[in-house]
């Protein structure tokens, strides 16, 4: 049986930890990286996103994050400035899909007009075409490994980020 002083100090703790946590800054759940499987969330994540566990209801102006995890970023394309943004196609990413069939390839599409998924971790000039690559960086280095025998994508690099949803228009 805990004493006392004990339970105040782990309560103190568990006070101090929600506490030292915005809100906004809270993360929500854990990616969905199976592109055969369906994703549970409040929000509807596009085909070339990768989703992520939202349980609450969705709050207009709130910012959800999803928890950290890596990804090996396959190519990239300069955004365009103009009203039309530059991003990889849907078929090209379907196209990738097929090469790992167990791993949610998704691509970015910043600057974009009503996007409202983002990727920490990576240059906003810039949309990708990524691999879901695990939790782990030795789960990410043998991602890399396969990407890196097939030859399509020899300038590919390993980021660990998360998924973030600007809720706000």
């Amino acid at each position: 049986m805990l004493n006392p002083p004990r339970i105040w100090c782990a309560l103190t703790i568990v006070a101090l930890t929600i506490v030292a946590v915005p809100a906004g800054q809270r993360t929500n759940g854990g990616v969905c990286p199976n592109p055969e499987s369906v994703c549970k969330s409040s929000y509807a994540f596009k085909p070339y996103q990768l989703p992520f566990g939202i349980q609450e209801k969705l709050v207009f102006g709130k910012t959800y994050k999803s928890v950290p995890f890596y990804a090996v970023v396959l190519q990239s394309v300069r955004t365009n400035t103009s009203a039309d943004c530059s991003h990889i196609t849907e078929e090209q990413r379907l196209e990738t899909q097929s090469l790992f069939p167990d791993r949610k390839v998704f691509a970015s599409r910043f600057s974009c007009p009503e996007e409202l998924v983002l990727y920490t971790s990576v240059n906003q000039d810039f949309n990708f075409l990524a691999v879901y690559a695990g939790t782990t960086l030795a789960e990410a280095k043998q991602t890399l490994s396969k990407v890196n025998a097939n030859g399509h994508f020899p300038q590919a690099n390993i980021r660990k980020m998360q998924v973030v949803l600007e809720y706000s228009t």
